[in-house]
């Protein structure tokens, strides 16, 4: 399973977790194959990602961590472990922050000119 921009969401793709507005309402459930048409109600409701299921190709052709070689990726996050204060007692909040400064951090590796 990954989470992908709606804009990066294609037809066919099969959505892993339902979606829903913000008052709960479900717009899309759990196991359905977007569609076109869909993916246009999922943006017009505002929608910003999607977790869908992906296969490990489909994962690693959108996880930039996945990308990236493993020396690499090491590196990396030992380079931001040192800048975190107590990083081995990460709790939910600062290990999802930290997750996604990986992320940022790999997207500029791999595409240097789009950062």
């Amino acid at each position: 399973m990954i989470r992908l921009k709606s804009e990066a969401l294609q037809p066919g793709m099969v959505v892993a977790r339902d979606v829903k507005n913000i008052d709960g309402m479900l717009l899309t459930p759990s196991g359905c194959e977007l569609s076109e048409r869909q993916i246009n109600i999922l943006q017009a409701w505002g929608v910003t990602e999607v977790e869908v299921e992906a296969g490990e190709e489909m994962a690693r052709a959108y996880d930039p961590l996945a990308q990236l070689p493993p020396e690499m990726l090491a590196k990396l996050t030992a380079d931001l472990r040192a800048r975190f204060w107590k990083p081995d007692d990460f709790g939910p909040v600062p290990a999802e922050i930290f997750k996604l400064i990986q992320l940022r951090q790999a997207r500029r590796i791999l595409h240097p000119s789009s950062s």
